[in-house]
């Protein structure tokens, strides 16, 4: 298999150029590494200790509640943002699953895509990721999927200096100075975040953890240096869930690491059999500072 979008990518060691024979990936300086038999690609930073991210629970609930539908209007507002045009790929560091990745290389099937993350569980999932064809011209071609890497968004990450078209933060860290040096000058970061009323509805009656008041100022501290706010788009909607739904739900995020199982399951099923549910969300486009 050849690795997609590999003259985009660069060695965590050197920062040079990747190239590959078969199945391992190797730079002008000898650094070489093999990719995974899953498919995808080890490039973690020397030094980097974050080996682990989401468990294959988690990864496994979120492809399945992903997979419904009933996010799909995020994935939709988050990929209509990613539009640009300034060349180059479409990189997500903490792609999960590579659910929004896949959405966004939908709209625009000139690109390429990386997606990067420390789940080895996740990467195996993105890196299967089948991009869906808008043109049915374009069925009998090979079946586009991204690239998955294993990379730590706090690191160096192993991307060439300018090799974004847009770059998508979904519910994910964000490292202001590395998308700075990976995006285009023309290029597009797409950062989607919570609002307060997010799930609003299991957040009271499960004790999720909740969105705090101060995420929308403290994003714009962290990008304000580098990046300035072109739109925001509000997104909102009602959801109805089942039983099974809301423990996908739950168990793919954060909560699913504080809340015990036991005390979880019991407290789902005194909730009515389906649920309506709040999503609530922005999506805003960020463009580099002169």
């Amino acid at each position: 298999m050849t690795l997609p979008a590999l003259d985009a990518l660069a060695c965590p060691n050197c920062g040079e150029p990747l190239a590959q024979a078969e199945r391992r990936l190797s730079c002008p300086n000898g650094h070489s590494f093999d990719l995974a038999k899953q498919g995808y690609a080890p490039l973690l930073a020397p030094g980097s200790n974050a080996t682990t991210g989401d468990t294959a629970e988690q990864v496994a609930a979120r492809e399945d509640f992903l997979d419904s539908g009933v996010y799909d209007p995020l994935m939709a507002a988050v990929a209509n943002a990613s539009l640009t045009d300034a060349p180059g790929v479409i990189i997500e560091p903490g792609c999960g699953t590579g659910h929004y990745l896949a959405a966004a290389l939908a709209v625009d099937d000139t690109r390429e895509g990386i997606g990067l993350d420390t789940s080895k569980y996740a990467l195996r999932r993105c890196a299967k990721r089948a991009i869906p064809e808008r043109d049915p011209r374009r069925a009998a071609a090979p079946q586009r999927r991204p690239a998955a890497v294993l990379a730590d968004a706090w690191q160096r990450l192993p991307v060439r200096d300018g090799a974004a078209a847009a770059v998508l933060n979904v519910f994910a860290p964000r490292n202001a100075d590395e998308i700075a040096r990976v995006l285009h000058p023309r290029g597009a970061l797409v950062v989607l975040t919570p609002r307060q009323d997010h799930l609003r509805e299991l957040v009271d009656a499960l004790d999720m953890l909740s969105v705090d008041p101060a995420k929308p100022q403290r994003t714009a501290d962290q990008l304000g240096a580098l990046f300035e706010a072109e739109r925001t788009d509000d997104i909102r909607y009602s959801i109805g869930l089942g039983h099974d739904e809301v423990l996908r739900l739950v168990g793919m995020g954060p909560s699913a690491r504080h809340l015990d199982a036991a005390e979880l399951a019991a407290a789902v099923a005194a909730l009515p059999e389906k649920i309506e549910v709040t999503v609530s969300a922005n999506v805003t486009r960020w463009r580099k500072k002169d």
